[in-house]
Formats: structure tokens, sequence, C-alpha cells
């Protein structure tokens, strides 16, 4: 007798999807819109941002102009193909979302504390520019990273580590200009400290989804 075979399941697994976009134009367009209303509300809000950082109010887009409705595509885009690429969206039924977005401005010393997005299915964040110096840091841990990266956290709770496993405890990922990430929103992370002139202009996004069926074809 054959002895049984195990079979392996996922469960609840963790997916972030990243994208760089090439949009030199739609850059410059939010970065104009973003100066703006810094200047109509130098003090912005207060949520998970600290020392040298600015958040603007909710519902960004609708104040970028014809940038801000380019980004608000290219998100839904994202969003749409990431609830049948990693969530499971049932091919069955139309997917659409509904995007709330703020911009943050982060300059020397500037950072975001550990935070997750709540009341929304999933975030993700779109780096506009950074003109900070790329400083590399090492953490305590020997990890290098650059100033300013974003980190996410291992929500497993796992308490002990074992040489040669992948048993991360977080997973950092560096920004660009262009470039795009989308991720649970029950993920916990935060935003490394920039150091050095210049600012690190991204806008963050919620999304909530909802499903329909699919019209069926009359034929």
């Amino acid at each position: 007798m054959s002895e049984p075979k195990w079979t392996q399941h996922q469960v609840f697994p963790t997916h972030v999807m990243s994208r760089d976009w090439d949009a030199p134009e739609t850059n410059r367009g939010l970065k104009e819109g973003i100066w703006r209303d810094r200047a109509l509300d130098p003090v912005g809000l207060y949520r998970s941002n600290a020392a040298g950082t600015w958040h603007s109010k909710d519902n960004v887009f609708g104040r970028l102009g014809a940038a801000g409705a380019r980004l608000h595509d290219m998100f839904g885009e994202a969003f749409v193909a990431y609830a049948y690429s990693s969530l499971g969206a049932d091919p069955a039924f139309k997917c659409s979302v509904k995007l709330n977005a703020w911009a943050m401005v982060y300059s020397d010393r500037g950072y975001a504390a550990v935070h997750t997005h709540p009341n929304c299915h999933a975030s993700g964040v779109y780096y506009v520019d950074n003109t900070v110096p790329d400083t590399e840091v090492t953490m305590a841990t020997g990890v290098t990273l650059k100033a300013g990266d974003i980190e996410f956290l291992d929500t497993r709770g796992l308490n002990c580590m074992a040489p040669n496993m992948k048993l991360m405890s977080s997973a950092i990922f560096g920004y660009k200009t262009g470039r795009m990430l989308i991720f649970p929103s029950s993920l916990p992370h935060y935003v490394h400290p920039v150091r050095g002139e210049g600012e690190r202009i991204a806008i963050a996004v919620n999304a909530t989804y909802l499903m329909t069926p699919k019209e069926k074809d009359n034929a």
C-alpha cells in the first residue's frame, strides 16, 4: 500500500503587487497640483505622518486636474487586476472600485509610523517624485535600506526564526518615481525617515470593491 501524499494549501496568502509606470507628464502634473494643494492647506492632516511630513485632505484626485484623473484610472486598472489575480475575484462578476486618495510630502526626517488602512479592501501607493538623496542606512539587524523605503510587517506573529528558512518578519520595498504598489489594507506598514534636502512625494489610496454579475450575451 502506497503512502498517502501531502497536499499543500495556501491559506491567507499575502500578495503585494508592483508596477513601474513611465508617465513623466502625469508626474509633472501631479507634482504641480500637490504643491498648489499644499499652498492652500499648509497644515494638512495628521494621521500616520510624523515629523517633517505633510498629509493632504482626502479625495485628492479631484484637486489634481487631468493628471489626477489619469492616476485615478491607473489605480483603477491596478486594483481590478489585483482583485482577479490576488483576491480570487469570480471572473463571472464585473469588478468596480471606489477610490479615496491623499498626497504625502516627506522632507528631512519625515516618516510614517506603523499603521494599517481600515474600512477598505485594498490599498496602494504611487511615487510621484523624489529629490532627496538615495541615502543607505544599515539597521541594527544588519539589513540595509534606503531612507524613505516602505516596510511591510508580518502579521503571523512569529516569535522565533530558523536559519535557512523563509521566515521573514518584514518585507522592504524600494521607491522610485513612477512605481506603484498594491497591497491588502490590513497589512501593517510604515515609511522609514527620509534624510537630507528635497522631498519624497507620494499619493496613497484606499479601494473599496463592488462585484456585480456580468451581462450575458443575447446571442
